[in-house]
């Protein structure tokens, strides 16, 4: 029965209808009125920027940056946690994630899930400068470095008696890197524990 009926239904809709026309309304649009102001031209530049921006994944490819030795790969964030490789300076090691006890996670490449010592890292191959970040410096919570602004630059600066203005720059660098040489400190230009001790903030 069904078979009839769906033989039924399709003779029905392959029988064409002669009384049967289409009306489809003309559309006639002024595209030199629509297109004569430039603002619809800027509200679609911003769109497209705002949809690509909104699309990006931010990615830190990190190279080694030593003093010339290998950066050893550890299998946690610790210097008692075993090396799995000795890398190479200048060597690409991966996009790194978080910052644990002073290493970051390395998340892509061949050493993925591994830790590096986030001091001798950098986004760059370049070993001439490197970049310090925030979060777990070794020994303490955080390691200010150069671009770092905030109040705890500004507590810095106090400390070493220079212009307070909240922005670690080279400026800042130069009284941190006086302040460790004559302290004894590992002269970094870096704020971390130790010399957020000896400076006593």
């Amino acid at each position: 029965m069904e078979y009839l009926a769906y033989s039924y239904i399709y003779i029905a809709d392959e029988q064409t209808d002669e009384n049967f026309v289409l009306d489809i309304p003309k559309l006639s649009f002024k595209w030199r009125k629509i297109f004569k102001s430039s603002a619809w031209l800027s509200f679609a530049g911003v769109s497209i920027l705002l949809a690509t921006i909104t699309q990006m994944q931010f990615a830190s490819a990190e190279y080694v940056r030593t003093n010339g030795n290998c950066l050893n790969i550890r299998t946690g964030p610790s210097m008692e946690n075993s090396s799995i490789a000795c890398v190479r300076n200048v060597s690409y090691i991966g996009e790194t994630g978080s910052v644990r006890n002073g290493f970051a996670r390395i998340s892509s490449g061949r050493y993925r899930g591994y830790y590096a010592a986030e001091r001798w890292i950098g986004n760059t191959p370049d070993s001439s400068s490197r970049r310090y970040r925030s979060g777990s410096g070794v020994g303490g919570r955080v390691t200010l470095g150069y671009g770092s602004r905030g109040e705890r630059v500004r507590e810095v600066q106090r400390a070493l008696g220079i212009r307070v203005d909240g922005v670690y720059s080279s400026r800042t660098i130069n009284a941190v890197r006086q302040f460790q040489r004559r302290n004894g400190l590992r002269v970094d230009g870096a704020v971390g524990y130790q010399t957020r001790r000896a400076l006593g903030i």
